[in-house]
């Protein structure tokens, strides 16, 4: 059946706030990647086969890859797309992407240094289907196409303009201002300053230019987004929905609340704002048999990431603390990953030990990472203390009292009576969370470790947990944990190198070591043979650094209305609503 409106429940205080599909790190959440921009703007390659951590080129603009000449020389052909306008989406919209993303690479959360674009010697169109990529060295295809191509999305050449009041670029024009640095610089001026204008998106003559299945009818102040089908997209399974409309919620209880009022009937002409797709929190996973009752449907949807706690190791006051391994073996002995699990998750998460997560299944993983190297234990975290220095008062503050590098010895950095005291920001609206930090807190205090918990936006989360030098003041936060974690997108190949890899913007821990960027550059270097092995030697290495602190990643227990179908939860986080449809009754 065609038409009906289906109800989608964003995360709670997540609405959708930024636009242009190059993002910066205060921008970088889920609502703005996968469930908001995706719709619109399709990128050059669409990863997650239904469930699977894979690409999807059916659903892809761009052709599979050729690599050639070992590896440095990458060819795509595009198949045909249209922009809403009319106009093609070509080889030229591809470089337009690029040559913004080099022209500001800072304006991009993924940017790792030396890697794309800086690993692209020249990119050309040799005609309007077809880029041509020249690296400066030999990759992994594997690497490069899931964590490099995978990145990039194609702007329609209308946009590569500097005001609204110039004139829009006429189709087959050459000489545009995008083609050098300067006017490239310019124009995304230009387009960050409209993406911030978050009132006029649905108006605006840049963004309703799209060639995604979907279309922005309106975004309301609260974080209503109401889409209408692209009646000129030109990809597979066109919209057979009349409206997909995404939900603000300001906690999970509130999503849960609407939940319970019962689904929409769907169909032509269905009013109101029931829950067509929505979740249904963890604290309210004993009530699913009352929802089943109501004509809801219940699948389980466990993304490919891994879920983390973030240590500023730039911090002027507790940096040099973090710094210490046997500091981070300690802390990670507090995490009880399987009885927040039990306790707070309702049993619907999955325990964090590698930086290559064990499930969802995948082809990624070896057996080490299903392993718990630092099982929760007071007592280990205690003697680890111990060992190097520490006066430690269970239920009071730990204090260095042996300063020093040797091997007894608190570390560099740690002068004699420093006290284990250390500020926690953590996000508003998830009781899992609020409750598993209480736990941590009350684990920490066993070994005299103060943590003040601070609950705070998401939005100040991401604002706030960003990558610093010690002597500015935005480098006071100490510890922050985002209520999601590390979702594998756009580098969908697990390897580490935009969040491990020294000076990566989200790098946000300010982590460095020469080793770990050894291994890492392996992952992305070596030739088909070796690749899973370097994998393996980075992931195995990595979970027992302890970069940052594992912790449980949640799964989502998804409601479905009885009569909607072709929802698949996607292994990447995005959502496909242009699959959904109606049945009667």
């Amino acid at each position: 059946m065609r038409g009906g409106t289906a109800y989608f429940a964003e995360q709670p205080l997540q609405p959708p706030t930024y636009i242009f599909p190059l993002v910066s790190g205060a921008y970088y959440t889920t609502e703005n990647t996968s469930y908001f921009q995706t719709l619109m703007y399709e990128p050059l390659y669409w990863f997650g086969d239904k469930g699977r951590p894979s690409v999807d080129y059916r659903l892809s603009i761009g052709n599979p890859p050729v690599y050639s000449e070992h590896d440095r020389v990458v060819t795509v052909t595009l198949k045909h797309y249209l922009w809403s306008n009319g106009q093609p989406v070509t080889s030229r919209d591809v470089l337009f992407w690029i040559n913004l993303l080099k022209a500001d690479r800072s304006a991009w959360a993924s940017y790792v240094p030396g890697g794309f674009p800086d690993n692209v010697t020249s990119a050309t169109a040799p005609n309007p289907t077809t880029v041509r990529l020249r690296l400066n060295a030999s990759y992994n295809p594997t690497w490069y196409t899931y964590n490099e191509l995978s990145q990039i999305t194609p702007l329609p050449l209308a946009w590569d303009r500097t005001s609204l009041s110039g004139p829009v670029p006429p189709a087959g024009t050459t000489a545009l201002p995008d083609a050098t640095p300067a006017g490239a610089r310019a124009v995304y001026d230009f387009l960050d300053a409209q993406a911030k204008s978050l009132s006029t998106y649905a108006t605006s003559p840049i963004w309703s230019i799209v060639d995604g299945p979907w279309r922005l009818a309106s975004l309301t102040a609260d974080g209503t987004a109401t889409f209408v089908p692209n009646a000129r997209f030109s990809g597979p399974n066109r919209p057979r929905l009349a409206r997909f409309v995404e939900l603000p919620f300001t906690s999970a209880e509130a999503e849960f609340s609407l939940l319970r009022a019962g689904p929409s009937t769907g169909g032509p002409g269905t009013s109101g704002q029931q829950i067509s797709v929505g979740y249904v929190p963890d604290d309210d996973l004993p009530q699913s048999a009352a929802l089943r009752s109501q004509g809801y449907r219940l699948t389980d949807w466990f993304p490919f990431q891994f879920d983390y706690i973030e240590p500023n190791f730039n911090n002027p006051s507790v940096g040099p603390v973090f710094d210490q391994l046997y500091f981070r073996q300690a802390f990670q002995h507090l995490i009880d990953q399987k009885g927040w699990i039990r306790a707070y998750y309702h049993g619907l998460g999955v325990p964090t030990y590698s930086p290559v997560p064990a499930l969802p299944a995948n082809p990624y993983s070896d057996s080490r990472a299903a392993s718990n190297p630092y099982p929760f234990s007071i007592a280990d975290a205690r003697a680890i203390l111990a060992q190097h220095g520490w006066k430690v008062v269970a239920g009071g503050l730990s204090t260095c009292e042996r300063p020093g590098t040797a091997a007894h010895q608190c570390g560099r950095g740690i002068p004699p009576g420093k006290a284990l005291s250390l500020n926690l920001l953590y996000p508003s609206g998830l009781s899992y969370t609020d409750d598993s930090m209480v736990d941590l807190q009350s684990a920490a205090r066993e070994v005299g470790i103060e943590i003040s918990l601070k609950e705070v936006t998401p939005t100040t989360i991401a604002a706030t947990i960003l990558s610093c030098s010690p002597h500015q003041p935005s480098c006071s936060w100490q510890l922050g944990q985002y209520g999601s974690g590390w979702l594998f997108s756009p580098d969908h190949y697990p390897t580490g190198e935009e969040i491990f890899q020294t000076g990566a913007l989200g790098n946000v821990a300010n982590y460095s070591s020469p080793a770990i960027d050894r291994l890492i550059r392996a992952t992305t270097t070596a030739p088909a043979a070796l690749s899973h092995a370097a994998l393996n030697a980075y992931a195995d290495t990595v979970r027992l650094e302890l970069p940052d602190f594992w912790q449980p990643s949640p799964g989502t227990a998804v409601s479905l209305q009885a009569n909607l179908h072709g929802f698949s939860p996607n292994a990447y986080g995005f959502v496909n609503p242009e699959e959904w449809y109606f049945t009667r009754g």
